[in-house]
Order: C-alpha cells, then sequence, then structure tokens
C-alpha cells in the first residue's frame, strides 16, 4: 500500500531542496513557482483524466474479453491431454481430434468478427489456449445422445443387457484413470481379440496403452478369487466390422467410459449399488465361492453317483469342460487340482485313469458321437501333400451325419438315444478328445473325410450332367462359378441327393481340380466339359 506521507515528505523535500539550489536567481526561483502552481497542476490534471480513461477502458476491455472467452469456451468445446499434447472438440454428439492450428484459425476469426478485442487479439489467444489446456478431456461430461449411441453399439449386439455393458465401460474408465488396479477381469480368448482393438484405439487416440491390462485370458493360481472378476460377452462377432464401428466411436467410447468411471466411483462401486443381481451373482463368482464351493456345485448338477459305473478321466475332464462352457467360466481350476479334489470324493483306479462309482448324465450322447466319429471319420494324413486336396466338412454337417447316421441305420448298444446335439458341442468333442484336427472359426474341420458322404464323389458325379447341359444350353467358351453350382444342385435334386455341398466348398474343389480351365477367378472354361 502506497506511503502517502512518505510521498509527502519527498515531495517537501525535494521543493526545498530545489528553493535552496536556486534562492539567488530570481528567474529560477520564479521557474519553479510556475512549474508547481500552473505546469504541475494542469500535467497532473491531464494525466489524471488519461489514466481514469485507460482503467474504463481496460475494465471494459477485460470484461468484454471474458465474456467472450466465457462464450467461445461456451461453444466451443475444446479439451486437451497433456500427456500426448492433443486438442479434442466435442460437438456433442461425438469427440474428434483437432488440431491446434484449427483452434487458433476458429478462434481469431471469431475475434476478428467481435472487433472489439482485435487490440487484444493476441493476448485473447493466449488467454483461451492456456484455459483450454486446462479443460482435461476425461472432465468432459458427454450428452445423453452421446452415450446412448455407445451403449446402443455394445449392447445387445457384445452384452446381453445394458448395465452389463456399463458395466465395462466403468472397467474400462477405471483402467483409464488407473484404479482398480489390483483386479483381474477374466474373459474369452475371443474377448480378448474385441479389448485388442479398443487398446489399440486408447493408444492412437488418447496415448493411453493402458486400457486393457488387467484383462486375462486364462487364470492363474497366484490370482485369488477375492479379487477376480467375470466378464461375460458375445463372442460371435466380426473384428473387421467391430474395428470399423471403432472407427467411429472409438474416442466417444473412451469419454463415456471414463465418464461411468467417475459417475459410479469404480467398477466395484457399480456393481454392489447399479447392478441387478443376476449380474452381480456371475461377476462376483469367483468372489462369492471357493474352489471347494465350484467343484460341489459341478459334481451335484453334472454328475451321478452310481456304483458299478465309472468315468475315465479324459471324460470327466470333458464334462468339467461342459461344466464351465455352459456357465461362461474361464478353466478357474488347474485339471491337476480338480483330479486330486475328486480322488478325495472317489474311488480312482490308476492303471485306468478311472473314478469309480460316478458317471454323467451329459456324457452319453458325447460318446455316441465319439462312436460316430470313430466308425465314420477318417484324418487326412498327406495334409503336407500339395496334389491332395484338403478335403473338409462344416460343423453343420457333421451335425446332420451324425443324426442320420444313427436313424438310418439304427444304431445299437447306445447308451442314450438323444440325437440333438448342438454345433457348439461338437466343436468342443473335436478340441477335447481330437486336438490335432485342425478347426477353422469354430466352423470348418479340414483334412478329414466320411465313409457316408463322399462329396468329391458326388461334385464329380455331376460332371457329367453339367457336361451335357452345356452343350444343350451354352454357346460360349465360359461357365461361370454360379452356373456350374446351379447345375450341381439339379443334379443332386434329380437323383436324390440329400447332401448337398455348400457353394464355399464346390468352388474350393473347382479351384483344386480344374485350376488349369479357371479364368477371371470365377469362370471355367467349357472346353473341359466338351473334351
Amino acid at each position: 500500500m502506497t506511503d502517502i506521507k512518505l510521498i509527502e515528505t519527498e515531495c517537501i523535500d525535494t521543493t526545498i531542496e530545489l528553493l535552496e539550489k536556486y534562492k539567488d536567481s530570481e528567474y529560477m526561483v520564479q521557474r519553479i513557482k510556475n512549474h508547481i502552481t500552473i505546469n504541475l497542476k494542469n500535467t497532473l490534471e491531464n494525466e489524471f483524466k488519461n489514466y481514469e480513461e485507460r482503467i474504463i477502458r481496460m475494465t471494459y476491455l477485460n470484461n468484454e474479453q471474458q465474456v467472450f472467452i466465457q462464450v467461445f469456451l461456451s461453444k466451443n468445446k475444446y479439451f486437451y491431454l497433456p500427456n500426448n499434447n492433443l486438442f479434442y472438440e466435442y460437438n456433442g454428439t461425438n469427440y474428434l481430434i483437432i488440431k491446434e492450428d484449427d483452434i487458433i484459425h476458429n478462434l481469431l476469426s471469431s475475434i476478428s468478427k467481435d472487433r472489439i478485442l482485435l487490440q487484444w487479439k493476441h493476448k485473447t489467444k493466449t488467454n483461451i489456449i492456456k484455459q483450454i489446456k486446462e479443460r482435461n478431456l476425461f472432465n468432459s461430461i458427454p450428452e445423453t445422445e452421446t452415450i446412448q449411441n455407445v451403449l446402443n453399439v455394445l449392447y445387445p449386439a457384445f452384452f446381453s443387457s445394458k448395465n452389463a455393458a456399463k458395466y465395462f465401460l466403468t472397467i474400462i474408465g477405471d483402467n483409464i484413470l488407473k484404479k482398480n488396479q489390483n483386479i483381474i477381469f477374466l474373459v474369452t480368448q475371443a474377448t480378448k481379440q474385441f479389448l485388442n482393438e479398443i487398446d489399440n484405439v486408447a493408444l492412437l487416440s488418447i496415448g493411453n496403452n493402458n486400457s486393457i491390462h488387467n484383462f486375462m485370458t486364462k487364470y492363474h493360481e497366484n490370482h485369488s478369487y477375492e479379487y477376480c472378476r467375470l466378464i461375460k460377452m458375445n463372442d460371435n462377432f466380426s473384428n473387421d466390422l467391430w474395428r470399423e464401428l471403432l472407427k467411429k466411436i472409438g474416442l466417444d467410447l473412451l469419454c463415456v467410459a471414463s465418464h461411468y468411471s467417475k459417475r459410479y466411483e469404480n467398477s466395484d462401486k457399480f456393481i454392489e449399488n447399479n447392478s441387478d443381481e443376476e449380474l452381480e451373482n456371475y461377476t462376483y463368482y469367483l468372489k462369492y465361492n471357493t474352489q471347494k464351493c465350484i467343484v460341489d456345485e459341478f459334481v451335484s448338477e453334472y454328475t451321478l453317483s452310481y456304483d458299478g459305473f465309472s468315468i475315465e478321466w479324459k471324460n470327466i475332464h470333458f464334462v468339467w469342460k461342459l461344466f464351465l462352457s455352459n456357465n461362461n467360466l474361464q478353466n478357474i481350476i488347474y485339471s491337476n487340482v480338480l483330479k486330486q479334489m475328486l480322488k478325495e470324493r472317489y474311488s480312482y483306479e490308476e492303471s485306468t485313469d478311472t473314478f469309480l462309482g460316478i458317471t454323467s448324465i451329459h456324457l452319453p450322447i458325447y460318446k455316441n458321437f465319439l462312436k460316430f466319429w470313430e466308425v465314420n471319420m477318417e484324418i487326412n494324413s498327406n495334409i503336407d501333400n500339395p496334389t491332395i486336396f484338403d478335403n473338409e466338412f462344416e460343423v453343420d454337417e457333421l451335425s446332420f451325419l451324425f443324426k442320420y447316421w444313427i436313424k438310418e441305420y439304427n444304431q445299437q448298444n447306445f447308451e442314450y438315444h438323444n440325437v440333438n446335439i448342438t454345433e457348439e458341442n461338437i466343436v468342443k468333442i473335436l478340441k477335447h478328445f481330437f486336438p490335432n484336427v485342425e478347426i477353422i472359426e469354430n466352423k470348418y474341420v479340414l483334412n478329414v473325410t466320411c465313409k457316408i458322404w463322399d462329396k468329391i464323389k458326388d461334385i464329380d458325379s455331376s460332371f457329367q450332367f453339367i457336361k451335357e447341359k452345356i452343350k444343350d444350353e451354352y454357346k460360349v467358351e465360359l461357365i461361370s462359378f454360379d452356373d456350374s453350382y446351379n447345375f450341381y444342385h439339379k443334379f443332386c435334386n434329380l437323383n436324390s441327393i440329400k447332401n448337398i455341398v455348400s457353394k464355399h466348398y464346390f468352388e474350393k474343389y473347382l479351384y483344386y481340380k480344374l485350376n488349369d480351365f479357371i479364368v477371371y477367378e470365377k469362370f471355367i472354361k467349357t472346353s473341359y466339359f466338351l473334351c
């Protein structure tokens, strides 16, 4: 605070000093008098007037600047992340990465339109950029439309309920904001691929490589059940489609996830305070159970105790996998631990690796399928020989053949005559009992042949029919794959052939059989059929 008394003293002392210095000069004394009584008075009055005008102008411009900044930042929702030095814009529907130069261009254009702040253009720009850099992206609050757009992508395509989708988003938000570092989330391998796409988006858009670090595809004995959570997703999705969706809503998803993490505090709090009972029980399945409780549940629901019955370890291990699969559980107990726990419950015969006095109602149909496979299917041994056609069967074809074999041939000595086996369970059987069989996309079983359906023979037989049709109906040098397949289809119908190969298989065989006669990828030279 200014000391008025001190200033008064300094002014008086200076005046006295000047008067003393020039006391012998009447001219200088008169000049001092004029400067103090006339010039100084006018100068100070002008300076004070100018000062007051500057203060008023500064106050006005400051107020105008504050209003401009407030309105500009309200109309233009810009945000920033210091870790990657990127700016973001939120238009009320989508979050977008934006260049700083584009923000400055918009800002300077707005200032120029305002005109009042033209002389403060640089100062205003610097002030606004500074304030934008203080607006962290993850402090933004998405509008309802943005949240619903993200949820509509996730539910029902990937999650069975909106609550499950919200829970998943909260987990991702926790990871972005570095919460719940001790929690482990168990997911399937397919789900991990889904998550990897999110991680790629997070790395590119927000510079975060920590968004899925605690999602695990395998349970490890070092993981305490207390800190394990289960995530259930629909695994039947296309990675390519998901990748395209993330290009549109990836950044929105991450921002909604961070918002949910702050809104619900963390993923565990969401389950405790906002989820339904079904979601809570599934998510906390491991937290609420011990290994003993889980094995008790398995034994109670999937096995039967009967004297005189027995079951091999490989079979009961398969039934255990069914229990896990049907309950959407990962392999949460090591097989050696499970085996030891079962040994403590049942008599065990080491030489045959068999448990005594136990069976399962879930096993007979699978044993029937194994018998069907043993009798009818053969695994090709020359799979590396390029001259051998790598034959294949689709899983739905195997399901049909199994049911046909049982009914058509009236098979005897089956433990159980139910033939309603699902395609998913066929895949599980093959993966468990025949790990060397190659299965692609859980749909195509490669390098196998079947005694009751020779696909190649059927196609070869149709070639004579196709030849006759070409002679009668074709006057051109080429026939398309589509037309060829249609002729094959007619041949099967005319000859009451019930099993018809798929177009995929038919074309695959054509590429193998007629490779030298194929042109333009999907056409066959008719000269082949006219030879």
